[in-house]
């Protein structure tokens, strides 16, 4: 993407996510945004598909187009609202509501080993899934409960102010030291997230049903058949490991997750 507007340049780097994939190599798609008549255009392929009134628009529409990119590549996979990370040849997924703390802690066991590929969504097909490619998204107010280092990189990444003025950062996992490779394959272990903020950190087996009716709380499903796109998250709750982790102190939870994986 392009702009001649110096701000919504530095608005655009929100946006920003150049991970490593696997498969054949990604089509590129020009988008610009330029200065047209006190407005700005989004111009695609040179063809004009918006005209918006500043910059926050502009990021908005793009957002929403990137989005759709992604959908209608994989348009008849559901995508599931969970962190994705790997560790020792393992998959595991991060699922829960929003406001539970995935992305905080997705980002925390990044800094203990983990590989992140993504923290927000995972398209399920055929007992496997892919991540939608995103970079980490890190809360101002979640910047405290992070390393020092950490929080520091976080604070000097681009930025997005939102609806209620808190900045939201955009991170690429590799400046944490993670690697950042996408590719589609089999999870491991489903971790599903409670919230007990203040308290302790604990895990617990889950059954298949129970994760089930998680997970599918937790879905957007696709057009078409939906009967498929259930059986797709049903099969793949079936054939990983699940658990129903108490999410309190965070240096609890990592030793919670740690004893599955690392097992």
């Amino acid at each position: 993407m392009q702009t001649t507007d110096r701000a919504v340049g530095e608005a655009l780097g929100y946006l920003a996510c150049a991970p490593d994939i696997a498969g054949p190599a990604p089509r590129d798609v020009f988008i610009g945004v330029e200065q047209y008549r006190g407005r700005l255009r989004i111009v695609k392929e040179h063809a004009v598909v918006k005209e918006v009134l500043n910059g926050r628009a502009a990021v908005e529409f793009l957002h929403i187009l990137l989005f759709e990119y992604s959908i209608g590549d994989r348009p008849q996979a559901p995508l599931l609202h969970a962190a994705c990370l790997r560790r020792n040849g393992r998959r595991l997924l991060l699922a829960g509501a929003g406001g539970a703390g995935k992305s905080t802690l997705a980002v925390l066991l990044i800094d203990v080993g983990y590989a992140f590929e993504g923290d927000e969504h995972v398209f399920v097909q055929a007992e496997q899934v892919v991540v939608r490619p995103r970079a980490c998204r890190i809360k101002e107010s979640s910047l405290r409960l992070l390393p020092n280092a950490m929080a520091e990189v976080a604070a000097k990444s681009p930025c997005y102010h939102r609806y209620d003025g808190e900045r939201i950062f955009n991170v690429d996992p590799r400046l944490f030291g993670s690697s950042w490779w996408i590719e589609q394959g089999s999870v491991d272990c489903i971790f599903v997230l409670r919230c007990n903020h203040g308290g302790f950190s604990s895990i617990r087996p889950m059954r298949s049903s129970a994760a089930v009716e998680f997970l599918l709380t937790e879905t957007a499903w696709p057009t078409g058949s939906r009967a498929g796109a259930v059986a797709a998250v049903t099969a793949l709750a079936a054939k990983a490991k699940a658990y129903e982790v108490s999410l309190g102190d965070h240096a609890s939870a990592i030793r919670c997750i740690n004893s599955v994986v690392l097992d």
